[in-house]
């Protein structure tokens, strides 16, 4: 059992101890540490360059295409639409216009 001049002894210490403790002591064991503004910026852009990559990573995992495949379906798509469009555009381009004087 301790003695009471061991309770002393931790109870000085346990006193010097306390009064060592400031407020940013206090804020960082709370979780409320003051930040510089660079701390919560890069933080932020962390936080964002996290959330860019588990995005692209959901996107690839969940693509229902081969970027090659897609790109060319895409491609075909484009040309039919423009093959669609070819006699409209020369509709209005093959009509003669009357010069400006």
């Amino acid at each position: 059992m301790y003695n009471s001049k061991d309770m002393k002894k931790q109870g000085i210490k346990a006193l010097k101890y306390l009064q060592d403790i400031d407020r940013d002591d206090v804020l960082e064991a709370v979780g409320l540490q003051d930040r510089s503004p660079w701390g919560s910026a890069l933080g932020s852009i962390g936080i964002f360059a996290l959330g860019c990559l588990v995005g692209a990573g959901v996107g690839l995992a969940f693509a229902p295409k081969a970027g090659t495949e897609f790109r060319n379906d895409l491609g075909e798509r484009i040309r039919k639409r423009a093959d669609e469009l070819k006699p409209v555009v020369e509709e209005y381009t093959g009509r003669s216009q009357m010069p400006v004087t």
